[in-house]
């Protein structure tokens, strides 16, 4: 039986590998042989040449004929793969924060005394393996000491400030040592078995986004590329500055004070602007400033308050560029004050709005200096304008005033002028020097001669910010006029008006 069957696949074999190796395909239909003989079979088989068979490749490209080839990269599309940063939310993260902060290690009873710990015998006895004392010597300490020995670098007294210390040091060590001596079972914890190493945080960084292949297809040129327009900004030739104080001034004095005196409430008041325009050889400054000091009066019978300085002046420079920092300037300033004043315990009006005014126009040059330093918030401004031919128009529109204030009398009589125009020559000048962030120095000097008489005014004025808008202010104001009648309780023509107040201020 197994010989029968080992020469039925020899014989099976043996059709395969003449089948395969012919050069021709025979197809042979499947037919039933009861119905159709032998001769009529012999007839049926077909014999194809392996030539007339379709191309695989040709076949590929009829199946493809709508295949395009790969569209590269754009910045579009990969937007739309590229994938969100990964981050943590903003629960983890609280999460993760509270589990390492080590004030959530005590309850929410414990209060910030508790967690400070003053003593260590208050703690679990912890076993640290030193049997050994510190003051364990074999040896005489002071044998090799030198004969002499020089003062300590430490005086005594500051020695002893700690001898509590270190006793209340000794208690605690001799206490440890008679629990590890007589009660060893109460350790529970030894400092070998501690941590050694606290437990930090690993950052975990991944890269979310890949590199995409970028594919190249042409060269990139830019000479087709247009450049930018150049942006220049709009120029500005008008500038403006502001500056606004409320300073304020308190004494009070009680009825029994034993060296006598009033109390007092000064309020001062000011306000400062500037508004100028500089373009090519052109240069135009104006300055408004409004300055009111009211003080309470309590020896006046007549009324409650007293103005002590009182000026609303408007000043305007125009110049025309000489050489360097020097000008050609056309300068003018007018001058008077807005609330009346009145002498204590009198009605008569000293001066008042428009009584009186003037008015001065100057021609001469100006030198304007502005200068930074290398340190910063340190600044010097300096101009000085010098009118060689001056004029200046001085009246009160209300007779009724203290005309011997302001005015001097006429030749031959006792009445005064209400009216002069007087010629000469005229120096005015600015100075501003900032310190430094809070610390500021101001001046301005004016001085006006008609060749006869001088009339002269500094004003000075530290500025001492503490924070944007509080500072503390003193104040210097000198004033000299040879053109008035002096007072009959200071015999001089040196005005002097000192102020020292604390309050708002603003700048911008």
């Amino acid at each position: 039986m197994k010989r029968i069957v080992i020469i039925f696949l020899f014989w099976c074999l043996g059709w395969t590998g003449c089948l395969f190796a012919q050069d021709t395909v025979t197809f042979v239909p499947v037919v039933n042989t009861s119905e159709v003989d032998s001769g009529s079979l012999q007839d049926t088989v077909m014999t194809i040449d392996e030539r007339d068979l379709p191309d695989l490749r040709s076949r590929l490209e009829e199946l493809n004929v709508d295949y395009q080839s790969p569209i590269p990269l754009n910045e579009r599309l990969r937007k739309l793969l590229t994938k969100d940063e990964l981050r943590m939310s903003p629960e983890a993260t609280w999460l993760i924060a509270s589990f390492y902060d080590r004030s959530n290690q005590f309850g929410p009873d414990v209060t910030f005394r508790d967690t400070i710990i003053v003593n260590p015998l208050f703690l679990p006895i912890l076993f640290k393996g030193n049997y050994l004392p510190k003051n364990l010597v074999f040896y005489d300490t002071k044998a090799l000491d030198p004969k002499y020995k020089p003062a300590p670098l430490m005086p005594n007294d500051t020695i002893a400030a700690f001898k509590d210390y270190f006793m209340a040091q000794a208690s605690a060590d001799s206490a440890h040592r008679y629990v590890e001596t007589h009660y060893p079972m109460y350790f529970r914890y030894t400092q070998a078995s501690l941590p050694q190493d606290a437990v930090k945080a690993k950052v975990i960084k991944k890269e979310i986004t890949e590199d995409f292949p970028l594919v190249v297809t042409k060269d990139v040129t830019f000479d087709d590329v247009t450049a930018p327009t150049k942006f220049i900004p709009e120029r500005r030739y008008w500038t403006s500055h502001f500056e606004s104080s409320l300073q304020v001034a308190q004494n009070y004095i009680s009825p029994n004070w034993h060296k006598g005196g009033t109390s007092s409430l000064n309020l001062n008041n000011r306000e400062y602007f500037i508004y100028n325009y500089e373009r090519g050889k052109v240069k135009i400054a104006n300055e408004l400033e409004i300055k009111n000091n009211v003080y309470t009066a309590p020896n006046d019978t007549l009324r409650s308050y007293k103005v002590s300085d009182d000026v609303f002046r408007i000043h305007t420079n125009i110049g025309f560029l000489a050489f360097s920092k020097w000008y050609y300037t056309l300068d003018s300033e007018f001058k008077t004050q807005l609330l009346s004043s009145y002498g204590e315990n009198s009605d008569l009006r000293q001066a008042g709005f428009l009584a009186p005014f003037s008015i001065n126009a100057s021609l001469g040059m100006k030198y304007d200096l502005n200068k930074t330093f290398k340190k910063k918030n340190k600044s010097l401004s300096f101009n000085v304008n010098i009118g060689a031919l001056a004029y200046t128009f001085k009246k009160t529109i209300d007779d009724e005033i203290d005309l011997g204030r302001h005015f001097q009398k006429k030749e031959g009589t006792e009445e005064y002028k209400t009216k002069q125009h007087q010629f000469g020559s005229t120096i005015n000048a600015t100075l501003n020097f900032q310190f430094n962030k809070n610390i500021s120095w101001y001046s301005r000097f004016y001085y006006n001669t008609s060749y006869t008489h001088i009339e002269g005014e500094w004003e000075n004025r530290f500025t001492f910010a503490w924070s944007r808008f509080f500072s503390s202010n003193i104040t210097l104001n000198m004033r000299y006029d040879d053109g008035v009648a002096k007072n009959e309780d200071f015999d001089s023509y040196l005005q002097i008006n000192e102020l020292l107040s604390f309050g708002f201020n603003y700048k911008w």
